[in-house]
């Protein structure tokens, strides 16, 4: 409340010399890796874990509805009656939307943040859920499962927080059943978060940012200023990746955050700037809107991109 009150009560250069200030006090601070990040960091949560079921259930009404679709996007219902891992599980949203949406013969949960962990079995008892957690380092085996035993691997919004992207994708193929499939979400470049907040309102319009590259201020605009590891891919790089590590894949669908609906507005002023990069004038050009909602191509263009993966 106080923060949204003084974005209208200081004018913008008071607020982006107050952000300027903060950047370099917090980065005193700095985490190394991915795993020292989350472990002090979760998602969004209470710092306790939820006090009732409807307070789970709401709160995660309200994230899904952050993202236009991502519910749907994700396809929980792929999950009923079978084996099911959540890797990077978080506070547990994925477990109760996976719960919400089919009855799976088993759960699996892992994530390398200890808080993580532990909110989010605080939340499976809340639900009466049975969940198997499994808390792991980077770049650690899952011990606790099986060779070719997963039927469904569920990974929303991990991998582009991971440095070493190939030997998650070797774990998952280890674990996977041959006729399996991974649904997972990355951030996606093709997007208004990256062309017009980053790459126009950050670096140009408000000028914070000096000296730092766009995918630097990718990263830090989008999961925390300290987070360490946090990329973006166009569809057409992230199925490369796929194929290198031995998965068919294929874009189901895109979410636009309402944040980057919210930047709509300062479109058409990014596309008649004579300072934003020749890529992103070009990208933001072709974007046109349906319904309210911005295209690129044929594609939606928010910021998290969803992909089935399947073994050759």
């Amino acid at each position: 409340m106080i923060k949204s009150l003084l974005k209208y009560i200081l004018p913008n250069f008071i607020i982006n010399l107050i952000l300027k200030f903060y950047i370099k006090l917090i980065r005193i601070k700095s985490f190394k890796t991915s795993q020292s990040f989350w472990n002090e960091n979760t998602v969004s949560s209470p710092k306790n874990g939820f006090t009732s079921i409807s307070e789970s259930q709401n709160h995660l009404n309200w994230r899904n509805n952050q993202y236009i679709n991502s519910y749907k996007n994700m396809d929980f219902q792929n999950t009923h009656r079978k084996i099911v891992l959540d890797y990077g599980c978080g506070p547990g949203n994925g477990i109760i939307n996976i719960i919400n949406s089919a009855k799976p013969k088993e759960i699996h949960a892992v994530d390398v943040s200890k808080k993580s962990i532990l909110l989010a079995k605080k939340r499976a008892d809340l639900h009466k859920l049975k969940v198997y957690f499994h808390q792991i380092n980077e770049n650690e085996k899952i011990y606790e499962i099986e060779n070719n035993s997963v039927d469904v691997i569920k990974c929303d919004g991990v991998l582009h927080h991971i440095e070493d992207m190939a030997f998650v994708f070797k774990e998952f193929k280890r674990i996977l059943k041959k006729k399996g499939v991974i649904n997972l979400m990355v951030y996606n470049r093709d997007s208004l978060w990256f062309h017009l907040h980053v790459n126009y309102e950050l670096m140009i319009k408000r000028n914070i940012f000096q000296n730092l590259s766009a995918d630097e201020i990718f990263r830090i605009s989008t999961d925390g200023f300290q987070c360490p590891v946090s990329k973006c891919f166009s569809p057409s790089d992230f199925i490369n990746i796929c194929k290198e590590n031995k998965f068919k894949s294929k874009l189901k669908n895109i979410s636009i955050s309402l944040f980057e609906l919210s930047k709509i507005k300062i479109l058409k002023e990014a596309v008649n700037s004579d300072k934003i990069e020749k890529n992103s004038r070009d990208f933001l050009k072709q974007v046109y809107l349906t319904k309210n909602i911005p295209y690129f191509k044929k594609n939606i263009a928010g910021i998290n991109s969803y992909y089935e993966l399947r073994n050759f």
